[in-house]
């Protein structure tokens, strides 16, 4: 089955063959997709229907790109969870880290982890220090000189 070019509606001047860039945005999701099979659908030949493994083998592929969908969400949300679980550990820990304002270092009991903006921060004697900057990770000096011997 041939089909036809496909023409910017918005832009006329544009064509296929200009060097134009796509964002991911830009990609054909699932609503795209049944867009261009009802309209497969529609202007195709009487006299030479679609054959039925053709319409199967799309319809196949339109489930397919749903799953892998639903499949990249519950791994982005499963990350994230995993970051935050594995950050939250360190609450009460006692870190060593590169001062995010410039050249020094930041020693401290981690008192809470927030995320900003995707990325988990430490919050280190009133200071806020991304993961990133954690150079080394102890226990707080001062329970282990307080429960020591006895």
């Amino acid at each position: 089955m041939s089909v036809p070019g496909v023409t910017n509606q918005t832009n006329p001047g544009t064509d296929a063959a200009s060097s134009t860039t796509f964002s991911p945005a830009d990609r054909l999701g699932k609503q795209e997709f049944l867009m261009l099979l009802t309209a497969q659908l529609r202007n195709q030949d009487p006299l030479r229907p679609m054959e039925d493994t053709e319409f199967i083998a799309q319809l196949a592929q339109l489930n397919s790109l749903e799953q892998m969908q639903q499949m990249n969400e519950t791994l982005s949300t499963l990350v994230e969870m995993s970051v935050l679980a594995q950050t939250a550990s360190l609450i009460g820990r006692h870190v060593t880290a590169l001062d995010p304002s410039g050249g020094g270092v930041i020693k401290g009991v981690v008192s809470d982890v927030t995320i900003h903006e995707g990325t988990p921060v430490l919050n280190v004697g009133g200071t806020a220090v991304p993961l990133a900057h954690v150079v080394s990770i102890g226990i707080d000096p001062s329970a282990t000189a307080s429960g020591g011997a006895a």
